[in-house]
């Protein structure tokens, strides 16, 4: 089973979100002990630490981040930190003074932290399964509690990958029709194709080819004389994060495969190059 508990940037929430993680505990108030009551040991809590809404979508829903249950693809943007934990001990009662603020948090939990999400997450339903989010909105508007995921089982569960979004059912379809012209509307960000050819012309003067950085693969050793210059460029530092034009340099940029590309991006929040590298490695061994 996994729990979700949302923590605000109050001053206060951030020396408790700091102590509560690097002491392996947390409480909750008197009000708030029937949320806790029923956290066994060995379960996940995910600790999801102040979201902010994201300028370049316009202005933010009207008290944000507090959306209601019909809103929750509003419940979405950067959050600072998620942290997931595994309770060592569950439901226990301690007045012992863990965190400095004047109110006691005397009903707990032990955990020790098992994933790190970093710093600065995607957040939303476009990148988390929806009861994740659901939970994870629901202890916003309640003001800490700590909430079942309900239906979510396993760690892998809470994030989403981008073949989620087609429909299970369409599996038993044997044909389709394709091909009418339609017209979208949609906001795309701005990309400088000078910078990527930049980026292509140092690793080619460096190295005299284009290899991706995480398997090695070389579309000219490939494929000859058609994959000469040909790779692709991955921003590590992902425009999605940005509110405006920012400043991209060489080094943000990675040279990768298309299969590699496209597993960077496959699981959402986006997989980092090491990240992607460290289960390629595992595979191939």
């Amino acid at each position: 089973m996994i729990w979700a508990v949302y923590i605000s940037d109050k001053p206060h929430s951030k020396i408790n979100f700091s102590i509560g993680m690097n002491q392996g505990i947390w409480g909750v108030k008197e009000t708030k002990k029937n949320t806790v009551q029923d956290i066994k040991k060995d379960e996940l809590v995910a600790f999801v630490y102040s979201i902010s809404w994201l300028k370049a979508e316009g202005a933010s829903p009207p008290g944000f981040s507090r959306v209601g249950k019909k809103q929750l693809k509003n419940f979405r943007g950067l959050v600072q930190k998620i942290i997931i934990g595994q309770v060592t001990r569950n439901f226990y009662t301690s007045f012992t003074k863990v965190w400095p603020d004047d109110e006691i948090y005397p009903h707990r939990f032990d955990f020790k932290i098992v994933q790190d999400y970093g710093e600065d997450i995607f957040f939303g339903t476009e990148f988390f399964n929806e009861a994740f989010v659901e939970a994870v909105r629901y202890s916003a508007c309640t003001q800490g509690s700590i909430t079942q995921a309900i239906s979510i089982e396993m760690l892998a569960d809470i994030t989403r990958n981008v073949d989620d979004q087609v429909d299970e059912e369409s599996s038993a379809v044997v044909s389709s029709y394709e091909g009418k012209p339609i017209m979208r509307l949609h906001q795309s960000r701005e990309r400088d194709p000078k910078i990527v050819k930049q980026k292509k012309d140092q690793i080619l003067n460096e190295t005299g080819k284009l290899e991706c950085e995480i398997c090695s693969m070389d579309f000219e050793e490939t494929y000859g004389i058609l994959g000469h210059s040909f790779a692709e460029c991955h921003h590590t530092n992902p425009l999605s994060f940005r509110d405006k034009n920012e400043e991209t340099s060489l080094c943000d940029l990675a040279i990768v495969c298309s299969n590699c590309h496209r597993m960077l991006h496959r699981k959402r929040p986006w997989l980092t190059l090491n990240d992607l590298k460290d289960i390629y490695e595992k595979q191939k061994s």
